[in-house]
């Protein structure tokens, strides 16, 4: 079996890659004597495509230790692209004396699943609205910290919104008490976490209830600019290797609209990415159907071309609960609305460009419920790639060129460059292969609804015959997968390449 791979004695690499959008899927190609051949007939919109980057995360730790444990694991492992799993609990249970810290929370749910391949992402939270010792670990004299007990002792102001709900002590967020334990805590948060490859990203959590950026059931007083971008300051010192995410409530909560946009310019300028934790919530639901539950989508529009977004479920059980969610899949209509929860949710999924998606359940209950939805979503989320057409532009005897048009049917693009390999198999003799792979297949400019042509040149050390059948596949070397494409599997070989056509040199 022969093998051309990226070597000087078999074969060296042109990559000569660009990329001409074409809106509204148009192709445009150059003519040429070589005929193009149309992929679309090979195209499968149905089959789950479970690819690295992207996808579902679960809630394994939800505003404390209690909620959304995973109960069957079989199942679990079996949920179509579950990505990561998202870890948001509050900092008094990590650091419960100052500069003593306890990871043991983390650190199990890492041991168990990061060798199984999941990711991680986090929102450590200073204010909480619930009860000891699930929501945070313990009362002082009737009183909930959810930020630790010590940072109120060594002098930080704040105060006990006990009107609004449960007594738990609220830190005011631009405290220079506050700012400086919880700088110190970050620091030593990212020394540990901030270089794992398996970190997806980090959020904002440590303004508003539940880190939100909102104070509706504690204060309602609205976090100032100044304490925002304070605490934004904080995570943008210490995290140089992970995306940080913020909550759109923490951009636009109770704020006239020049602040709002000084927010924005802020964040989006800084490198920071969002996340929207409302869709299907009730209130929103009611006030923004237009906008499928969705109140500042120019936020996401802002921000997707680099940097993914997070698409959060209100409670699953709560959207059942509220009526948004009928029938199976979720698909039949909500009688107040004319919609139905799966509208909602696919089409605030187009609008926030979001990349990683969540539930926030139970993975069994929502699996269970929505099997055929899960799928459909996973595929929308984040980029979706289908070869369109492919064109040979030489096949010399030195110089194979050709050209293939990419289409994005997802709702944003890859962040990641994913090499191009490539396989010409000698047509009656398959002992006879001729590998190659390309660094960069350029796929981070394919966007979403544009097709790409995409031109490929490789030089070839000896004249090939022929004929050969030629196959492709997008690999990512990071995690070391294959990134699959929307085509029937009847094209897929044992190897993840896909038959593209047949090539005489």
């Amino acid at each position: 079996m022969n093998y051309l791979n990226i070597t000087p004695y078999f074969l060296i690499l042109i990559i000569a890659a660009f990329t001409l959008g074409c809106q509204q899927e148009k192709y445009i190609g150059n003519p040429h004597e070589y005929n193009t051949v149309d992929l679309e007939d090979r195209w499968d919109t149905t089959r789950a495509l479970e690819n690295p980057d992207k996808g579902w995360y679960h809630h394994i730790l939800d505003n404390g230790i209690g909620k959304y444990h995973i109960q069957d694991a079989s199942l679990f492992r079996e949920f179509p692209g579950m990505d990561h799993l998202y870890i948001r609990i509050a900092w008094a249970y990590l650091e419960p004396e100052e500069g003593e810290y306890d990871w043991s929370y983390i650190d199990e749910i890492v041991e168990k699943y990061v060798p199984e391949g999941y990711g991680i992402s986090f929102r450590i939270s200073s204010k909480e609205t619930g009860q000891a010792p699930t929501s945070y670990p313990k009362d002082v004299d009737g009183v909930g910290y959810a930020t630790p007990y010590w940072v109120r002792q060594a002098g930080a102001n704040g105060r006990v919104p006990d009107e609004f709900g449960p007594p738990v002590w609220s830190p005011d967020w631009g405290d220079p008490i506050y700012l400086e334990k919880l700088s110190n805590f970050h620091k030593a948060f990212a020394e540990r976490y901030d270089d794992k490859p398996w970190v997806r990203y980090v959020d904002i959590g440590s303004i508003g209830d539940w880190g939100e950026g909102h104070t509706h059931f504690s204060t309602r007083i609205p976090p100032t600019k100044e304490e925002i971008i304070a605490n934004m300051d904080v995570y943008l010192q210490h995290y140089k290797n992970t995306l940080i995410i913020a909550t759109d409530d923490l951009i636009y909560w109770n704020k006239p609209e020049a602040i709002v946009n000084e927010l924005l310019d802020y964040a989006v300028s800084n490198g920071i990415s969002f996340r929207d934790d409302s869709p299907l919530v009730d209130y929103y639901v009611d006030n923004y159907l237009d906008t499928w539950s969705v109140s500042h989508a120019h936020f996401f529009e802002r921000v997707y071309q680099d940097h993914p977004t997070v698409f959060e479920l209100q409670h699953y059980h709560h959207v059942k609960r509220d009526g948004n969610w009928l029938g199976k899949n979720g698909r039949d209509i909500i009688p107040a609305h004319g919609v139905s929860g799966a509208d909602i949710f696919r089409n605030s999924i187009k609008l926030l460009r979001a990349t990683y998606i969540g539930y926030h359940g139970y993975a069994e209950e929502w699996f269970t419920d929505n099997p055929d939805l899960t799928k459909e979503l996973l595929n929308l989320s984040g980029y979706w790639y289908f070869p369109k057409n492919f064109r040979v532009e030489e096949a010399g005897s030195r110089n194979f060129s050709f050209t293939i048009g990419w289409l994005n049917k997802g709702v944003a693009p890859a962040y990641a460059a994913y090499q191009l390999k490539g396989k010409l198999t000698e047509a009656g003799n398959p002992n006879n292969v001729f590998l190659f792979e390309m660094e960069d297949s350029g796929n981070t400019g394919w966007m979403p609804d544009n097709l790409h042509s995409e031109s490929y040149t490789i030089r070839v050390a000896e004249s090939l015959e022929g004929p050969f059948e030629f196959s492709i596949q997008l690999f990512d070397e990071k995690s070391g997968r294959p990134v699959e494409i929307g085509f029937s599997e009847e094209f897929r070989d044992e190897d993840g390449y896909y038959k593209i056509s047949i090539i005489t040199f």
